[in-house]
């Protein structure tokens, strides 16, 4: 398949400009980054980077005891449940996903790339662009609650925990509360 003419000779210019190379990949980084957050493809956040990064993953990402707690409390609320309390394991820690910044550098034996974190200024100080946050994969949970003991409030409260953690029925145990 032959190309035109004019992506022919813009792809030979981009060769031979290094400088032109460098600035058509910031282009389609940050137009790709453009799309990525436009499209809402943060797992948990997705910020640009510095405080605001810090203040909405807090925001829209628990830290591991909060989201015990908030199973907690709604797990208590279903009918027959009374107290409850939750333990969840994890396999992995949260990973941030940050934006990297490719450099390709031509020498006779060939060409060879490198990339790095893109950073972003915030008061003086930087910090890497973060895509998204990535939660922890839950290894398994523990819920203990006093209405237990009957087995249709034990199922309600597995299933609701197996569809707020995202995860198996087999890594969620339900047990009765001792009184």
């Amino acid at each position: 398949m032959k190309r035109p003419a004019l992506i022919s000779g813009f792809t030979a210019k981009l060769r031979d400009d290094k400088g032109l190379e460098t600035i058509v990949y910031a282009v389609l980084l940050a137009a790709a980054l453009a799309i990525f957050l436009a499209s809402g493809g943060a797992s948990c956040g997705g910020s640009r980077g510095g405080k605001e990064a810090e203040t909405e993953t807090a925001a829209s990402c628990p830290s591991e005891r909060e989201l015990e707690a908030r199973l907690e409390a709604i797990l208590s609320k279903i009918g027959g449940a009374g107290e409850v309390r939750v333990m969840i394991t994890y396999e992995t820690g949260a990973e941030l996903v940050t934006a990297e910044d490719s450099s390709r550098t031509a020498s006779e034996g060939g060409s060879s790339e490198s990339t790095k974190p893109a950073l972003v200024s915030n008061g003086g100080a930087q910090s890497p662009v973060v895509l998204r946050e990535n939660m922890p994969r839950i290894r398994g949970a523990i819920v203990v609650a006093e209405g237990a003991r009957d087995v249709s409030v034990l199922i309600k409260l597995q299933n609701a925990a197996v569809t707020v953690l995202g995860t198996e029925p087999s890594r969620v145990s339900v047990f009765p509360m001792d009184k």
